[in-house]
């Protein structure tokens, strides 16, 4: 099942037919999703590849989750016979130089000293010239080989060009009443086995407000708290985060589009209070995220969802990769120290571009 997903996902890509595979957290098994015009009527799950902010160049993209048996040779052979499309092109942003980046910490620090914001996000853009040998599913398969405990993704579509990822933050998860939400919030360089972490006050405290956030929205929506877990640490390739995991359990039913409006962006990625952090965001970054720290996942839009935050992520241009990192900004924040945090984690990506020449068998990484 593995080899014909990955055959059909070749074709579409060389077609340039909108689509999307992904494999979630510890699970072998590669989903596949497709445009769903080019399907016949069925009982499918939803793909939703969701902007940071949604507008009228940043739309919401929806896709038609594959059923087990819908994956057969004749739907590769349907596949094949599809006429090959327009070519799906991504504009990269510019990337941030270091001058540039200190320059916007100043400007939300002065938003801070003002009063105004707690803690704004500050991401960044680094470009990173793409390998003649390049191939983006390839990459796709070395990321869900070498980081199994994230949810590895690669899409294209025209509107939002071609992105992969590897994010380690669940945004929420449904099982019939139940939602999974997880704070993933503070960071530092990951330490060698055995050596036992100290948190400062800044990573601590910038972790209280996301779970702030939450805990305030799925209040307003009649959520009790069922469990909430000890703080932990836990490791993602070069970095090291403060996680709390929660389990609400709805009262009363809850549309998941009015919830997911609330709830994203989290302080994690936007800021609080949100609507200042996101303004600041807006105003100051310097450029447009597009569907970095957005989210991206599945759902039946009733009681089935699975949805991440695109972290850990870069888009394909032409000759170059963008690659998007970023970290929270408050006012203990330090300048050099919130780079050097933005440089670590770019190494999830940029590591594996740098790697050797992915290695196959039979079309699939070993």
């Amino acid at each position: 099942m593995e080899r014909l997903v990955i055959s059909i996902a070749r074709i579409l890509f060389s077609k340039n037919i909108p689509f999307c595979i992904y494999r979630f957290p510890n699970e072998q098994k590669i989903n596949i999703a497709i445009d769903k015009t080019l399907l016949e009527a069925n009982y499918r799950k939803t793909f939703w590849f969701a902007p940071f902010i949604t507008n009228h160049s940043n739309e919401d993209i929806f896709f038609d989750v594959l059923n087990v048996d819908e994956i057969n040779e004749s739907f590769l052979n349907y596949i094949q016979s599809l006429p090959l499309q327009k070519e799906i092109k991504s504009n990269l942003p510019n990337p941030t130089s270091k001058a540039q980046y200190f320059h916007r910490i100043q400007l939300y620090l002065e938003e801070i000293h003002k009063g105004n914001l707690d803690k704004a996000v500050l991401s960044r853009v680094i470009l990173e010239d793409k390998p003649q040998d390049f191939h983006p599913i390839d990459f796709f398969l070395k990321l869900a080989k070498d980081y199994p405990d994230t949810f590895v993704h690669f899409s294209q579509h025209p509107i939002s060009g071609i992105w992969i990822g590897a994010t380690p933050e669940l945004l929420i998860k449904k099982q019939e009443i139940k939602f999974y939400i997880m704070a993933l919030a503070g960071t530092q360089a990951r330490h060698p086995a055995g050596l036992e972490y100290k948190w400062h006050s800044k990573e601590i405290e910038e972790h209280q407000m996301v779970n702030q956030h939450i805990e305030q929205v799925l209040k307003k929506y009649a959520c009790a708290i069922i469990d909430k877990k000890a703080l932990q640490t836990v490791e993602s390739a070069r970095v090291a985060h403060l996680k709390t995991d929660y389990i609400f359990e709805e009262t009363k039913k809850t549309e998941l589009a009015a919830l997911l409006k609330d709830l994203h962006p989290t302080p994690s990625i936007g800021g609080l209070p949100v609507k200042n952090g996101i303004d600041c965001i807006l105003q100051n970054e310097g450029y447009d995220r597009k569907y970095y720290c957005g989210f991206i996942g599945e759902t039946n839009f009733s009681d089935t969802t699975n949805l991440y935050i695109n972290l850990r992520c870069l888009q394909v241009g032409k000759d170059h990769l963008a690659i998007y990192v970023g970290g929270g900004i408050t006012a203990a924040s330090n300048p050099e120290d919130e780079w050097n945090e933005t440089i670590l984690k770019s190494k999830t990506m940029s590591e594996k571009i740098q790697s050797n020449t992915i290695k196959l068998e039979n079309g699939i990484v070993r």
